[in-house]
């Protein structure tokens, strides 16, 4: 018996040890994780909040792009997702009746309805969606299906950038769509990408808690972040202006059918872009884009006898343009060895006429005269300076290009002062022009107007007028008008098809050859670039 006992005094004395230190691990791991809060490296506090508190967002909305009036010409809207519950643990809210749903929301959809049944019949799916037709509905759309009070058809609540009027200024005012990664509105082209850290939001959230159950907890401590909506981007497009210039290009190009067309109205006085379209052109509510320049600051081209203005005004400027000489049309000869400059009429020209006449009938032998024998090609080449045609005008649009004046050899200069051999931009072209329209004063062209933070209703950026030169005088300036304006009025004018009934317009026509891959100069009737400058009314 003594010797039983002494083994079961050891084993008790054992078992009590084990006791012992299991109890002061136990009290040491509770020790540890009140001092530290944390369990494997887990703040506790942090996952019993991730628990028992919720965070809901708040919405928030990119910022608006609106015309000079505050009409909205992009902004975000409200739209709906449809869903179909298909899984019978949703009794009774999921799709009992395949066929009568595909038939009731076919035609709305706008889908075939054999589709719709294929997607409702997908195995083993809890839910299903439709592509792009049950996404971006409208409420109208919303409010259709629910009136058919069909089970297990639910929608989600989503938000889309729109264009409320469709091919308008697109390839300006470009588009924004989500983000696929980061879920986002971005801007992906034209104001809407250059501008996008001003027209950008930031969802705010609302944080309370709740019970395991997940019901809200009475008398919770509310933390609200308050969304950040964007900022509203006013330009100096005016709607109805714009309107209009799409209205005319849709005409031309449904009945000639060109290439390509580039149309900016611009105020002189202060640079304003109130109008900038081009064809081929795009909707941004589709996105059938085919071309993502914007070709009126992004594309240099010869421009042709509409440059036949600025050479004029650099005449009249040095006092060397006299409209009552005389010369003689149809060719000239600049060098022995370059081939001759001849008139638009096969060389043809008018006989011996004034240089007044030649200006109304864009003869491009009198512009040569003026530019080689009068001026001079160097004297001429200061004025390209000082209508900036050698700068990019710095417009606040994206991917502008800059000229390319080919002024090396002599038949080149002297082609350069009636618009061939060299290129320029359009919008170069219109802020040379505003000199002409603005009595000598030439204005930077600008598109953004004027930034307001939409949470403050604070204006935050405010573009303004900016002179960038004066190469004439208010006189020469004016003259020019007067010699622009007798081109669409007289008899012999090339510009008599831009005659408007009560207007007083000025303006220049251009007609230039095209040339093809290899450098030669095409042929074909339809081989040329046609434009016009104008301004109205002439004095002001």
């Amino acid at each position: 018996m003594p010797k039983k006992n002494k083994f079961m005094n050891r084993g008790a004395a054992i078992l009590s040890i084990c006791f012992a230190l299991f109890f002061f691990v136990i009290v040491g791991r509770f020790a540890f994780i009140q001092a530290t809060g944390k369990v494997n490296g887990e703040v506790l506090a942090q996952k019993a909040n991730e628990q028992y508190e919720k965070k809901r967002t708040i919405e928030a909305h990119r910022g608006s792009i609106l015309d000079r009036n505050g009409k909205v010409l992009a902004e975000d809207t409200s739209t709906y997702k449809l869903v179909a519950i298909m899984s019978k643990k949703m009794e009774p809210q999921y799709v009992k009746d395949k066929q009568l749903t595909a038939e009731k929301l076919a035609p709305i959809l706008g889908m075939d309805e054999g589709k719709v049944l294929d997607i409702l019949n997908k195995k083993g799916a809890f839910q299903v969606e439709f592509g792009s037709a049950g996404r971006d509905l409208t409420y109208a759309q919303k409010e259709k299906i629910e009136k058919l009070k069909l089970p297990g058809i639910v929608f989600t609540r989503d938000t889309k950038r729109y264009y409320p009027n469709g091919i308008f200024a697109s390839n300006l005012i470009g588009y924004s769509q989500i983000n696929a990664k980061t879920g986002e509105m971005q801007g992906m082209m034209g104001l809407e990408k250059t501008l996008n850290d001003y027209l950008k939001e930031t969802d705010g959230y609302m944080t309370y808690d709740t019970d395991r159950t997940g019901w809200r907890l009475p008398n919770s401590n509310e933390s609200i972040k308050a969304p950040n909506n964007g900022d509203n981007v006013y330009l100096t497009i005016d709607q109805k202006i714009q309107a209009f210039l799409e209205d005319s290009m849709t005409t031309v190009q449904k009945e000639y059918k060109p290439k390509k067309i580039m149309a900016a109205v611009v105020d002189p006085k202060t640079g304003k872009v109130l109008a900038m379209g081009q064809r081929p052109s795009f909707n941004p509510n589709v996105r059938d884009v085919t071309n993502y320049y914007n070709d009126l600051v992004s594309y240099s081209f010869e421009p042709g006898s509409t440059m036949k203005i600025f050479t004029l005004a650099a005449a009249i400027q040095e006092g060397v343009y006299n409209g009552g000489e005389k010369y003689k049309s149809g060719s000239y000869s600049v060098s022995k060895k370059d081939k001759p400059i001849k008139d638009h009429n096969d060389g043809n020209g008018w006989g011996t006429i004034t240089f007044n006449e030649g200006v109304e009938r864009s003869s491009n032998v009198a512009f040569a005269i003026l530019a080689n024998d009068k001026l001079g090609t160097d004297r001429f080449n200061q004025y390209l300076r000082k209508f900036h045609f050698y700068d990019k005008t710095g417009i606040d649009l994206p991917g502008e290009a800059n000229s390319k004046i080919n002024f090396e050899y002599l038949r080149d200069k002297v082609t350069t002062a009636f618009g061939q051999s060299s290129a320029v931009t359009p919008i170069q072209q219109l802020q040379a022009a505003t000199a002409i329209a603005n009595n000598g004063k030439m204005m930077k062209p600008y598109v953004i107007d004027h930034v307001v933070d939409s949470d403050k209703n604070k204006t935050i950026y405010q573009n303004k007028p900016e002179k960038v030169g004066q190469p004439i005088s208010a006189k020469t300036a004016k003259e020019v008008r007067d010699r622009l304006g007798k081109v669409v009025t007289s008899d012999k004018g090339t510009g008599k098809p831009y005659k408007i009934e009560g207007f007083d317009v000025a303006g220049k026509t251009g007609t230039a050859q095209m040339t093809g891959e290899d450098g030669k100069i095409l042929k074909g009737r339809e081989d040329y670039v046609f434009s016009f400058m104008g301004m109205a009314p002439k004095d002001d």
